[in-house]
């Protein structure tokens, strides 16, 4: 397989989406062989180990993003995955010979993240039940359309945001992954201040927050209620909330971040607005890891037990990822990727 093959199907599954854009992620090619290894971008800010749930679903994304463009370029593949807590997490082997032209599939490029407001019309039905028809393993999709449905889990957005809220590590990722001069939007990662669709005062109220010192003193006056009611007001007016479910265990998370990023992709290539919030699956995490912020042990215990009934997962399931879908009113801002040198290398 040659290298310019290689190289172009590196850059296609780099499209995928990360936690803040942070792309955990570092392709190494060997022969006829594409590894997946992990990368800490930023480790003093980094809250996403190479294990975490946030790092799989983005190891998942680039596996998905792989197979799409071997499909277009009638190039076979056999993935071979490694033990959890192992490196690499997969090794790609592939076989035949390149086409002498890469065909780049459509879907990869036009993956986006639009945290603008969206319109209030309903999806297409056709569309919502191509959605939530999805599989991938032991991964499925739950589609809320209904307004009691929407209503209960963008309740349980907003108790989860006021969790993270008081979190000093989630405080320290979040400034850590903001990109505002030019030169560091340049970089390649994490978050561009334009691409979140910040309203008239959001920079100001941003750079108020910007002190965890600060943040702490405006908390004990309930700072973090009304932060986290400004965090639920677009996805309370989403037509429709996706919500990717299943099995936690093993390389699952893999196979939800597989399913994450071909549904978001599909929604995105028939016109569809889509924003991902991680927030709950994140604080329901932090409850089992022992991370989350003081005091909110009982309030996201209690989350997570109303995320499980609304959303009707059997033991051992888990909520990966809820999307908000709509159809857009404006065009977002793009986020960047880092070049192409960062993520991807040739075995000599």
């Amino acid at each position: 397989m040659n290298k310019d093959f290689l190289e172009q199907l590196a850059a296609c599954a780099a499209l995928a989406p990360s936690a803040d854009n942070c792309q955990p992620w570092r392709m190494r090619a060997a022969g006829d062989a594409l590894e997946l290894h992990y990368v800490s971008r930023h480790p003093e800010t980094n809250v996403f180990g190479p294990d975490s749930h946030a790092t799989l679903l983005s190891i998942g994304g680039l596996a998905e993003n792989i197979d799409a463009a071997l499909a277009a370029n009638g190039v076979r593949g056999q993935w071979e995955w490694s033990a959890a807590g192992t490196q690499p997490y997969g090794r790609l082997q592939l076989a035949g010979t390149a086409p002498a032209r890469f065909a780049a599939p459509a879907g990869a490029g036009v993956r986006h993240t639009n945290r603008l407001p969206f319109r209030t019309d309903a999806l297409a039905p056709d569309l919502a039940a191509r959605a939530a028809s999805e599989r991938e393993g032991a991964q499925r999709v739950v589609l809320l359309q209904d307004g009691a449905a929407r209503k209960a889990l963008v309740k349980l957005v907003r108790l989860s945001s006021e969790a993270r809220f008081c979190n000093r590590d989630l405080h320290r990722w979040l400034f850590g992954s903001l990109r505002k001069t030019p030169q560091e939007v340049d970089s390649g990662d994490g978050l561009d201040v334009a691409t979140l669709g910040l309203p008239p005062g959001g920079e100001a109220l941003m750079a108020l927050m910007s002190s965890w010192k600060r943040m702490e003193t405006l908390n004990r006056i309930g700072a973090y209620k009304f932060l986290a009611m400004t965090e639920v007001g677009l996805i309370s007016a989403a037509p429709a909330l996706l919500c990717v479910v299943g099995s936690g265990a093993g390389r699952d998370s893999v196979d939800a971040g597989r399913l994450l990023t071909r549904v978001w992709t599909q929604l995105n290539a028939a016109g569809a607005a889509v924003q991902p919030y991680y927030v709950v699956s994140d604080q329901i995490n932090r409850l089992h890891d022992g991370s989350l912020a003081a005091g909110f042990d009982a309030r996201i215990g209690a989350v997570e037990g109303e995320m499980r009934c609304l959303l009707g997962l059997a033991p051992g399931e888990m909520l990966h990822m809820i999307l908000r879908v709509g159809y857009p009113k404006g065009t977002p801002a793009r986020s960047r990727r880092l070049p192409l040198d960062q993520v991807f290398v040739s075995a000599p």
